[in-house]
């Protein structure tokens, strides 16, 4: 016959032995980030060694999304995206007309392939905080074989794979990270808010004073 006493400190020895595996480990409950703003302070440098500041600010709602970039040198970026309709306008001042230039969500993913597959490796908790978030510091690996540092936060992640250019599917919220493009020039984010807030729908609405043209259009009149 067993002996009860022996069973109960198994069990008790299996309760302790379980929460001290959940204290050592660094699990996160994930969650989807599908609605809010959040800010990144954005400083450019060129080859030639011109710099800028400037702010980078992604806000979503669901399946819609709109990235604007401000740079002290007056350049100006903006991207509306509707993962629904498949459907993305980029908001551009040519020669003082303001032209909503038509492209579809496809067009955006396929710039994305060259990123895809990448591998978060080296993860670290430093205890640095940003934007009220202690990230981890950890290395982005891609199938190119390039390399780029990177802190983030496991606690959220984009919903949509198309919100993050250089980071698709990625299940974590980059909170800092440096680019650099093909001509040379590389860029440095840093977030400054992260806030997670109802967003007015308008936000993501064409502006009246936008003139809808097709991407070929637009072609036509930078030549």
């Amino acid at each position: 016959m067993a002996n009860p006493l022996s069973s109960v400190l198994k069990i008790n020895a299996g309760i302790v032995l379980a929460l001290l595996l959940c204290i050592a480990s660094p699990a996160v409950a994930q969650k989807p980030f599908v609605e809010g703003v959040i800010v990144y302070r954005v400083k450019l440098a060129t080859p030639d060694k011109h710099y800028y500041d400037g702010q980078f600010t992604f806000t979503i709602k669901g399946g819609n999304i709109k990235k604007e970039l401000r740079l002290s040198n007056n350049y100006q970026y903006v991207l509306l995206i509707n993962t629904a309709s498949k459907s993305a306008y980029s908001l551009i001042t040519r020669n003082g007309k303001k032209y909503a230039v038509q492209l579809k969500t496809e067009e955006l993913e396929n710039s994305q392939r060259k990123y895809e597959g990448f591998a978060l490796k080296e993860e670290k908790n430093t205890g640095k905080v940003i934007a009220g978030y202690t990230v981890f510091k950890g290395r982005v690996t891609y199938t190119d074989g390039s390399v780029s540092e990177i802190y983030s936060t496991p606690d959220w992640y984009p919903d949509k794979s198309i919100v993050y250019d250089h980071f698709p599917g990625a299940k974590f919220l980059p909170l800092s990270y440096t680019y650099t493009d093909e001509s040379g020039s590389s860029m440095q984010f840093e977030a400054e808010t992260v806030n997670i807030s109802p967003v007015e729908n308008s936000i993501f609405k064409l502006p009246a004073d936008y003139k809808i043209i097709s991407n070929n259009e637009y072609r036509q009149l930078r030549k």
